[in-house]
């Protein structure tokens, strides 16, 4: 059940990170002011979003069968193939460390003093985590 709704919610959470990142790539490129109500709500939302994504991934994770190995010993036998290395350490690391970079864009967006530095903090910052999470979605369980 856990797996299922992990895998559900990734599906809002790409949308949340693809209206984000056009809307802040738009403003920044139109020089628009940046908008308490609009922006730093989306950003919000988005931050949110994948935050509810890591700990539901986190309770799939220590749920699930390969933690169990993990503490039986099976580690190494899970990092000699590629889809197990992927599931076991690739996948839950880059996760927490998108969303470490996600939280900085988040924090810098909302420490920055101008709008141009707030758009730039969450298109850098949002955009490299979003990048991290794409490149290690699971993508053969997922399909």
């Amino acid at each position: 059940m856990i797996e299922f709704l992990h895998s559900s919610w990734a599906i809002i959470v790409i949308l949340m990170f693809i209206i984000t990142l056009s809307r802040f790539l738009s403003a920044y490129f139109k020089n628009r002011i940046f908008s308490y109500q609009k922006d730093f709500r989306i950003a919000s939302f988005t931050f949110i979003v994948l935050t509810f994504q890591v700990i539901l991934g986190l309770a799939a994770w220590f749920s699930s069968p390969y933690f169990t190995g993990i503490q039986q010993g099976h580690m190494r036998s899970y990092l000699q193939s590629s889809h197990d290395r992927l599931l076991v350490l690739e996948h839950p690391l880059m996760m927490l460390i998108a969303w470490g970079l996600v939280y900085i864009g988040f924090l810098r967006m909302k420490k920055a003093p101008t709008s141009k530095k707030k758009f730039m903090a969450v298109i850098l910052l949002y955009g490299l985590g979003f990048l991290f999470i794409i490149s290690r979605i699971p993508w053969r369980n997922w399909l």
